[in-house]
């Protein structure tokens, strides 16, 4: 699994306040965020990144887009995964619209729901050469 983006298809359907983003990213993941950057001025669409450090796994980085309507991962497949999970249990049970996480080439997609496992993630994958999505 590349690098994936979580988002929503939906006008509005994600939206997450970078300081939300920053106390969740800290209790979720705990002593394993080494660090919280910030990103100046306005060059960068992402204003924050937390990056992830655990003995013995590839370091990675999840990051909040300035327009709060975005988090990327560049972790391995588990981790991305595990991002997926943590950021739906962050989010409303209702969101203002589906939220999905794609991968960076925007050739395939997952629906995240309330409740789902990493299984349900494995298999709810849609490739779009398959099924283009609507």
């Amino acid at each position: 699994m590349p690098n994936i983006v979580i988002l929503s298809p939906d006008v509005d359907g994600l939206d997450l306040a970078k300081e939300r983003f920053e106390e969740a990213v800290v209790v979720g993941f705990g002593a394993e965020v080494t660090s919280l950057v910030q990103r100046a001025g306005h060059e960068s669409p992402v204003d924050v990144a937390a990056r992830i450090d655990r003995s013995g796994e590839p370091v990675f980085q999840i990051c909040h887009f300035r327009t709060r309507d975005s988090i990327s991962t560049d972790g391995s497949a588990e981790q991305a995964i595990e991002v997926m999970l943590w950021l739906r249990s962050v989010l409303p049970e209702e969101p203002a619209g589906r939220i999905w996480a794609v991968d960076e080439a925007y050739n395939g997609h997952v629906e995240l729901t309330p409740g789902m496992t990493a299984d349900d993630i494995r298999s709810g994958w849609i490739d779009h050469a398959e099924n283009p999505p609507e």
